[in-house]
């Protein structure tokens, strides 16, 4: 499952033409992450979906995405 969200998140950025977060905006989304009860600290990741929690901008990071939004709406 965790595979079918990150390929339907894919999907989307691809379509809208691959835009990007600004660094303030990728630091406020993993601040929201990383207090969150989902947020497993170890693995830099979200236990509810998948993502991967970094405060890179790099593309396999979708806090950098900014056609993304949280699935539980944190941010």
């Amino acid at each position: 499952m965790k595979i079918f969200r990150f390929i339907k998140a894919l999907f989307y950025h691809v379509c809208g033409g691959f835009p990007k977060s600004s660094k303030k905006e990728i630091l406020r989304r993993y601040g929201l992450c990383s207090v969150c009860e989902f947020y497993d600290e170890p693995n830099s990741e979200c236990l509810h979906c998948g993502c991967n929690i970094n405060t890179k901008k790099i593309f396999m990071n979708k806090l950098a995405w900014a056609d993304q939004k949280c699935p539980i709406d944190k941010w």
